[in-house]
């Protein structure tokens, strides 16, 4: 391992001096690169606006091009959203795991995921490990409500990953390319080594971008001892291998015809924790869970006119995304539990389809964004899992196909009005209406085959095939203020109605004792949320306070025994019987003084969620956590001191989870401006960061846990040792 990954070091390092040297020696003709700065007063992607943030009602945070390059912890892009109030990163790897977004996993579908506007889904469990930082110029996170511009899903949240684009040569009368080192890295505390590279060109109505990024990784070290030896998280290992492009055209018109793919391999590895199909108590136990591999595939073809007669612009593209998965969860060594079984569980060929028209205009004091989308899942082969003897040969008979192949289409409009009602009131309101077209394929299952005499499972799998096309739909909206008390003062309010499709329930079958019947009529999940909240925002200061309660009702929950007549025993069926609320509050700020030589940034989260149905928590929620943040900008380096930290975790669902001790952790790193010190390396650094400065031992509360096995390291999953980082960046 440890030669491998020098041996990429090296063939890296010696691509950045073969570049540096060709800079300097060439005396050839170049267009600098447009600087792209991302900062709190300017729009964001996922507000459907035209309006500066400080101008919209929701809370939208946005990490940056340099945060993102100056990221020092181990772990994805999860790692880097913990900058973002209510956002936490629930490891269950080196870089595997979701995140929890105002108390709710990811996983869970409360928190909707997109790339420059289109749904990342259809591997809710998986979605952050292909995800790799360095292809993307900023990240957005809206907190709360979503749903009225993007529908399905964003209950809690929404984040959208913006991809990079090249502004090289643009305007250029002759077409002309070169190619560039992004960034570098190593981490010392798993031996990892990672790093991206891109061809960039412009000119002649053309821009291009093609990246291609890579990381590799061993186990990571935790802070605990054993015999003067720190102890190593088993399967916490990953490699990954990334491609992507972004390619447009600009006519005389200003009209942009582009295309995006992106082609993704990840072999990731699951020490513990996890939601889905959960490593707990993980790989102390002896049970390790992995994807080898999870591949995804992408393309999006479109264009984006602008100064139409009826519309400032226009953006129209299609989309198609492609999932292969093996998971698998290996048992045959395990010491919990009596499941000695090794499962290959292969999702295969699930399928996210699309389309979408979305318009900005002008009409008078009102800013319009509007639209349509379909979006459609297929899934034309169900699940199979494998079930493997303990030295990996399959077992006779042991296939089984656990769902049947389904569709789910949504058919959508939406409009958004910001309305600028005096000089310091804006008013904003949004709503979105979804048709659901839902069917389920006539392939059986393989307990409807195996039990096909038997009355009880003849009944169900009579209900799926008639039952074979569904229908439902979902109606939200919001509604939300802005009003500057004075020039830099503002007061802001949202209500919201969202909604979670209920679709995957709806043909949930079981034969077991008692069955669970089909049950057409099921419809979303609702809930409402509503934010009051204040900004302080000058030219160098900005701060939020925020509060939020929002109520779920009519969440999807197993329902009481019934008689059911068809069937003619008892049974049950998924219902739309639960309520519950999360409440909280969220403070972020960002301040910069002396010319910006001190910057200060922090956040702060209280979240408090109650099962109303139960009579008792919410699992997994942290109660309150935050971050604080020093950089001193010099002329030719700069250094950072990041503290996180997270309070005692008492309050808990005692079937789910364990109480936690609090943790504060450490971060430090310095860069170095090389541009400094020789004009050809303008905008290149060397950083140099200490992640868990002091070795604290962590574990993170929102990460899952199995409460009946003991403490151990993978149970709840502990961060990372200190970790040492090395990188090379070049912002351009």
């Amino acid at each position: 391992m440890k030669a491998k990954t020098l041996a990429i070091s090296a063939t890296l390092l010696s691509q950045i001096y073969a570049q540096l040297y060709a800079l300097e020696s060439q005396n050839v003709e170049t267009h600098e690169l447009e600087r792209v700065t991302v900062s709190a007063n300017k729009g964001a992607q996922i507000g459907l606006s035209s309006l500066p943030l400080e101008l919209q009602s929701r809370q939208i945070s946005i990490v940056s091009k340099d945060t993102l390059l100056e990221k020092i912890s181990l772990g994805g892009a999860q790692a880097a959203l913990e900058s973002v109030p209510s956002v936490l990163y629930s490891r269950s790897g080196g870089v595997n795991g979701q995140i929890s977004v105002r108390g709710q996993n990811s996983n869970n579908g409360y928190t909707l995921i997109m790339i420059d506007g289109v749904p990342f889904t259809g591997r809710s469990t998986l979605d952050f490990n292909v995800l790799d930082v360095s292809q993307f110029d900023s990240i957005e996170v809206i907190r709360g409500s979503a749903g009225s511009l993007y529908g399905n899903y964003g209950i809690n949240g929404l984040i959208n990953f913006r991809s990079r684009k090249s502004n090289y040569n643009l305007g250029g009368k002759d077409f002309k390319a070169t190619a560039r080192l992004r960034s570098l890295e190593y981490q010392s505390v798993n031996n990892g080594v990672a790093g991206r590279a891109e061809i960039l060109g412009g000119g002649g109505g053309w821009d291009l971008l093609v990246g291609a990024s890579g990381r590799i990784g061993g186990d990571y070290l935790t802070p605990i001892q054993e015999g003067g030896k720190y102890l190593k998280t088993k399967n916490s290992n990953y490699n990954a291998f990334n491609l992507d492009f972004n390619v447009g055209y600009t006519t005389k018109s200003n009209t942009r015809y582009y295309a995006q793919g992106r082609y993704s391999s990840i072999e990731s590895h699951r020490a513990g924790g996890g939601a889905g199909v959960s490593a707990a108590p993980g790989s102390s136990y002896g049970i390790y869970v992995s994807e080898i591999p999870l591949r995804e595939y992408y393309l999006r073809l479109g264009a984006l006119k602008k100064n139409l007669s009826f519309a400032n612009s226009m953006d129209i593209y299609t989309y198609i995304r492609h999932w292969d998965t093996d998971i698998w969860n290996y048992r045959s060594n395990s010491t919990y539990g009596t499941s000695r079984t090794n499962i290959q569980q292969q999702v295969y060929n699930n399928n996210i389809a699309g389309f979408k028209i979305i318009f900005d205009s002008t009409a008078g004091k009102h800013s319009l964004g509007y639209g349509g989308e379909i979006v459609s899942a297929i899934n034309p082969r169900g699940t199979r899992q494998i079930f493997h003897n303990g030295n990996g040969t399959n077992a006779t008979g042991s296939v089984n196909i656990d769902a049947r192949p389904s569709t789910n289409t949504d058919f959508a409009l939406f409009l958004k009005d910001d309305w600028k009602v005096f000089d310091r009131w804006i008013l904003s309101g949004a709503i979105r209406g979804d048709y659901f077209l839902s069917t389920v394929g006539k392939e059986r299952m393989s307990s409807e085959n195996s039990n096909a005499s038997n009355g009880t499972q003849a009944a169900l799998t009579k209900q799926l095939d008639d039952n074979d096309i569904l229908h439902s739909g979902a109606i939200t909206g919001s509604l939300g203020s802005v009003w500057f008390i004075t020039d830099y003062i503002s007061n802001v309010i949202n209500l919201s109605h969202n909604f979670k499709d209920s679709y995957s329930y709806r043909y949930s079958v079981s034969a077991g004792t008692p069955p669970t019947m089909i049950n057409p009529t099921l419809h979303p999940e609702y809930s409402q949320t509503a934010e009051l909240g204040f900004r302080v925002h000058t030219d160098n200061h900005y701060a939020s306070l925020v509060g939020f309660f929002t109520y779920y009702h009519d969440k999807i929950a197993l329902g009481a025994t019934y008689y059911d007549s068809i069937l003619n025993t008892n049974a049950r069926k998924y219902q739309n019987i639960g309520k519950a609320y999360i409440a909280g509050a969220e403070l972020e700020g960002r301040h910069s003084f002396l010319d910006s030589m001190i910057e200060l940034g922090y956040v702060l989260a209280y979240n408090y969620g109650m099962d109303i149905s139960n009579h008792k928590p919410i699992a997994y929620i942290a109660p309150l956590y935050g971050n604080i943040s020093v950089k001193f900008n010099f002329d030719r380096v700069y250094l950072g001191i990041v503290q996180r930290f997270y309070a005692d975790k008492w309050r808990i669902d005692n079937t789910q989870e364990r109480r936690s001790k609090g943790y504060m952790m450490s971060d430090i790193y310095a860069g170095v401006k090389l541009g400094a010190f020789k004009s050809y390396m303008k905008d290149m650094e060397l950083i140099f960061g200490v992640s868990n400065l002091f070795n604290t031992i962590g574990r993170n509360p929102v990460v899952f846990e199995e409460i009946n096995a003991p403490y151990s390291i993978t149970n709840p999953l502990v961060e990372p040792a200190r970790n040492f980082t090395l990188k090379y960046v070049w912002k351009y």
